[in-house]
């Protein structure tokens, strides 16, 4: 696993300067990892490029990741629309609809709280971000890790995104989302962050 770099900073330009001036270092970034601090809020950031060789395909992966407290009780999922998933709406699986034209097309929405995940999205803003990245998954939910329920905010896109304004951008998606599902009682920086190592 590549090094975890950790990056902090009262605003969000200020912490994205480091970040870029960073990745500008960086000779490739087949494999990039930072902890993004701010307001008392964690966000990790990982890219992984693998090129595959021979007879094998490679990959690539965006992913954002950040705890949010456990007595938060709002779960949700949003993925991209595709033809396995017509399939299955065609055969009885359902999503809500949010009522958000730009949004209720283009993704897969499950949640446990329609009315609040709606909320969690009213800023038009956020809502922008999501159309801009369409590919990609969304979801608030638990992860067993050592016999302990924890719960995170996570975006993964299968694609490497690494232009810093494209990845601050997603940023500012996160916290935002972050900001209102924890306003009073952000999660500390913590070692509960996953690692795969």
């Amino acid at each position: 696993m590549d090094t975890i770099r950790s990056f902090s900073a009262d605003s969000e330009d200020a912490l994205w300067q480091q970040v870029a001036a960073d990745m500008a270092r960086e000779a490739n970034l087949f494999e990039y990892t930072a902890d993004l601090h701010q307001e008392g809020y964690t966000v990790r950031l990982e890219l992984d490029i693998d090129l595959g060789g021979g007879f094998e395909g490679g990959f690539e992966t965006t992913t954002f990741t950040a705890p949010v407290p456990t007595h938060v009780e709002l779960r949700f999922a949003l993925h991209e629309q595709d033809w396995i998933h017509e399939i299955g709406k065609l055969l009885g699986l359902t999503d809500v609809q949010l009522g958000y034209p730009e949004l209720d097309p283009a993704y897969i929405i499950t949640t446990n709280d329609p009315a609040a995940l709606q909320g969690l999205l009213s800023d038009p803003v956020l809502r922008e971000t999501l159309q801009k990245y369409q590919e990609l998954r969304l979801s608030l939910a638990p992860t067993h890790h050592d016999n302990v329920d924890e719960l995170f905010l996570t975006l993964t896109k299968e694609q490497a995104i690494t232009d810093p304004q494209q990845l601050q951008e997603i940023y500012h998606l996160m916290l935002s989302l972050l900001q209102q599902l924890s306003p009073a009682a952000p999660v500390a920086p913590a070692t509960s962050l996953r690692t795969n190592a």
